[in-house]
Formats: C-alpha cells, structure tokens, sequence
C-alpha cells in the first residue's frame, strides 16, 4: 500500500487507548497498536516537537478502505490521508 492514514494521537478517546492492544515488532523495530474496531493495526510514531502519530496503511481496496474510515468517523477521528 502506497497511502496511510495519518491519526494524531490526541484525536484518540481515551477509552480506545485503555483498551487497545500494543506490541514491538522485534524484526523491525516498530511500535504497533490495535484499536478496538479497526480493521488494522497501526504504527506509532514520534514527530518533531515530540507529538506522536499514529499511521495505518490506506487500502486500494474500496471494501476495506471503507471500513477504516467508518471506523474513524464512528468515533470522531480526525484523520489526513498521505499518498
């Protein structure tokens, strides 16, 4: 996938952050967490200034392209989405 959509950490409910799951993948090194609902996990990381973001990859499929963006407008998640 050649798009992700980027989330600012803060535009996350709380509620999804206590309940999600977060793991290192060891072989390359990332922070990935799963959020209640969503379709993908998603890899945390830090920005300039020390914000944190968190970006999911952006299916070519419709189907599944659909299903994350519902999932972030159900729960009032800002979002960009970067080619």
């Amino acid at each position: 996938m050649s798009a992700h959509m980027c989330i600012q950490w803060g535009d996350i409910p709380q509620a999804l952050i206590d309940s999600s799951r977060q793991r290192i993948d060891e072989a390359q090194k990332l922070q990935l967490i799963a959020l209640d609902g969503c379709p993908f996990s998603g890899e945390l990381t830090r920005l300039a200034g020390g914000r944190l973001q968190l970006d999911f990859p952006f299916p070519r499929n419709p189907a599944l392209r659909e299903q994350l963006i519902e999932w972030a407008l159900h729960w009032g998640i800002s979002f960009t989405v970067v080619v």
